[in-house]
């Protein structure tokens, strides 16, 4: 189970380093991205690809690790 949290915890910050990175579009056109509704969901739009195409990436390189059993059996 081990190894399953540290492939949630990479495929996490793939995400949030792409969307962060992409976010920054809001420093260089606060016009378009504003905090009203349209602005935000701009802003989400935007961000949205890199942060996919991120996961998509880091699931091609580091695809669902296996689940193990590692319950044991009393008597053994």
């Amino acid at each position: 189970m081990n190894n399953l949290k540290a492939w949630v915890h990479g495929l996490a910050a793939a995400a949030i380093s792409a969307f962060a990175s992409a976010a920054s579009g809001a420093i260089a056109l606060p016009s378009v991205f504003t905090f009203d509704k349209v602005g935000l969901f701009n802003m989400v739009k935007l961000a949205a690809v890199p942060a996919l195409l991120a996961v998509f990436a880091y699931l091609k390189s580091s695809p669902v690790p296996a689940l193990t059993d590692t319950t044991m059996v009393r008597g053994q």
